[in-house]
């Protein structure tokens, strides 16, 4: 079950403790279009994630976050693609940062993406400040550039004018054409969960249970937002 990203902005639900998967095992369902699972997170639980993930009804997206850009492990590079390659056959789509995809071990990653028809996420994270939007620029064309379908931005936004820039960055490349998801953390994080996903942001970030990041909404509870705006 691919997601569509053609009708409307997708909210993701974010699995990143074992009471989520017990919630699912469970029978519980949510109001989000796709799941992200993850795995770094849920590592010691891998496989009743593995479970979980081959059973969901939503479409999935898999994480491994290394750990330099909020990942719950110091796994190496080989440690993190041995599980995004066990998930591979299970997902529709992977996240992996942007400076993973720079580097020797991350090399021929995008290939194995594609042979499985996965679609591949490039992601930069800062947590801590508003880069500029100049860094944000070049950030998302790297992600294109080393082969990724869609290029992802997750950054502290204190300021409306950053906001706005941003806003700005993400219907460029939503004209041309291009998957783009652009969400905010901190003081304006709420905020421009809703503003991003109205100017065009496909993948919009909320949680199942409790939130692993600053900013964030319920997934269902943004959902119905969205709905609403």
């Amino acid at each position: 079950m691919k997601p569509d990203f053609s009708s409307k902005p997708l909210v993701v639900a974010t699995v990143t403790q074992p009471a989520d998967l017990i919630y699912f095992f469970n029978g519980g369902s949510s109001k989000a279009d796709i799941l992200e699972f993850r795995l770094d997170s849920l590592h010691s639980e891998i496989h009743d994630a593995y479970v979980t993930v081959v059973d969901s009804e939503y479409p999935v997206l898999a994480t491994v976050r290394r750990s330099k850009e909020g990942g719950d492990l110091k796994l190496s590079d080989e440690a993190r693609i041995e599980l995004y390659e066990r998930f591979l056959p299970q997902v529709n789509v992977v996240d992996t940062e942007i400076a993973s995809l720079e580097s020797k071990a991350f090399s021929q990653f995008p290939a194995s993406v594609k042979k499985n028809d996965v679609q591949l996420l490039g992601s930069y994270h800062n947590f801590e400040s508003f880069p500029g939007i100049d860094l944000l620029k070049d950030k998302v064309s790297q992600a294109y550039d080393l082969g990724a379908d869609i290029a992802k931005v997750a950054i502290v936004i204190s300021e409306l004018s950053d906001l706005f820039a941003l806003v700005e960055l993400v219907e460029h490349h939503r004209r041309e054409g291009r998957l783009i998801s652009a969400m905010g953390m901190g003081p304006l994080g709420k905020l421009s969960r809703l503003v991003l996903a109205k100017a065009g942001s496909c993948l919009n970030y909320g949680y199942l249970q409790s939130p692993n990041a600053p900013g964030q909404w319920p997934a269902d509870e943004l959902s119905a937002l969205l709905k609403e705006i």
